[in-house]
């Protein structure tokens, strides 16, 4: 009897794992056949009526219809980052489970070689496009099309519902799932690099095998170098590339210790470990540029004259890389979250109560 109560507790365990993993993908298949289904039959009836161009054909009322598929969007899309985060947990623990997917995704024709995170990502990659589709309709249909104008109140319905889902998609922190304005002219859209921010957590997390009480407080692009010597701060160039960066920390920063208060070496309650992740990009795939920076063992510094730069020296190799943003004002905020948790995780805070000049301790006494 306490086997197959034992049995039965497992057997539960799993289906929750499950259920967090594939959320409500099920209910999302339903309204996608549903919808396409509407689709078919409009289609249908207009070529049966003559409609070659299929003009009568309105879609954009089909999209206003479609409020209740949008709810089941935003269960899935708000809850995806976690659930991505649980299968890379669950990959690295389960042995069997990874052989098992690796085997089905290199073996399985059906599959076309993509891992399972990736089906994963294609509800919230689908749901983000859908205001660029219909925007493109909008653009190429008559003025003087009857259902113009419906195209474009769909348009703004969907936009509505994905900026809301920004809101409550706290679980993905700064990363937002969607952004209105689309950036073209070679570079990513707003949802395209919100995916791939989401695909680089979830290689972090693999990297660093932190499991529970990760945060990303900062990421993004950076220009890095790594200069042989110290003469660049003469005033000499520095050949610099672009990589991808992430700051990840295992807990979250205490809301009582903002981060425009003065440092003073002052600690960051809740974060028990700070690193810095670069990763660069060669034909659509990231690796490691090098190990990840522990701040707890590096110096963060810029010094006064440095409008747009900043430094990391790794202690242990005294190796220093030098980072700059797309602007002044986001290299500051670069330099400061890594300044803070470099300065609260350092080992010299188990020296000198913290102090930065040692004679401070005798000055105070003295007065």
């Amino acid at each position: 009897c306490q086997g197959r109560q034992f049995f039965q507790v497992r057997k539960l365990f799993f289906f929750f794992k499950l259920t967090a993993i594939f959320l409500n993908a099920e209910e999302l298949q339903a309204h996608a056949t549903a919808l396409a289904e509407r689709l078919r039959d409009s289609l249908e009836m207009a070529v049966e009526q003559g409609d070659d161009d299929l003009l009568s054909v309105d879609i954009g009322r089909l999209f206003l219809a479609a409020t209740p598929m949008l709810r089941a969007f935003e269960h899935y899309c708000t809850r995806q980052a976690a659930a991505s985060l649980l299968l890379a947990s669950l990959e690295k623990e389960k042995e069997l489970l990874r052989i098992f997917l690796r085997v089905s995704q290199m073996e399985n024709a059906v599959l076309r070689r993509m891992n399972l995170n990736s089906f994963l990502m294609v509800p919230v990659q689908r749901v983000t496009k859908y205001p660029l589709l219909l925007a493109r309709l909008y653009k190429v249909t008559p003025c003087s099309h009857p259902a113009k104008e419906l195209l474009l109140q769909a348009q703004h319905h969907i936009e509505l519902h994905l900026e809301h889902m920004n809101s409550v998609a706290k679980d993905i922190s700064s990363t937002k799932l969607w952004r209105r304005i689309t950036i073209t002219n070679g570079r990513r859209s707003g949802s395209e690099s919100d995916m791939v921010n989401i695909k680089l957590r979830k290689m972090a997390v693999e990297v660093l095998e932190w499991t529970q009480d990760v945060s990303f407080p900062m990421e993004g692009r950076l220009l890095f170098a790594q200069p042989a010597d110290s003469s660049w701060r003469r005033g000499r160039a520095v050949k610099m590339s672009p990589v991808s960066a992430l700051l990840v920390t295992q807990g979250h920063p205490s809301s009582d210790s903002p981060m425009d208060a003065p440092l003073h070496f002052a600690s960051q309650p809740g974060v028990r470990a700070a690193t810095l992740l670069l990763l660069r990009e060669k034909g659509g795939r990231y690796s490691l540029l090098r190990d990840p920076l522990f701040l707890d063992k590096c110096m963060v510094c810029c010094e006064v004259d440095w409008d747009d730069y900043f430094e990391v020296q790794e202690l242990a190799t005294k190796d220093s890389f030098v980072f700059k943003a797309e602007d002044v004002e986001r290299t500051r905020t670069w330099y400061r979250q890594l300044q803070v948790h470099a300065q609260g995780l350092g080992s010299w805070r188990k020296r000198r109560n913290a102090l930065a000049n040692i004679m401070i301790n005798g000055m105070q006494l003295r007065s």
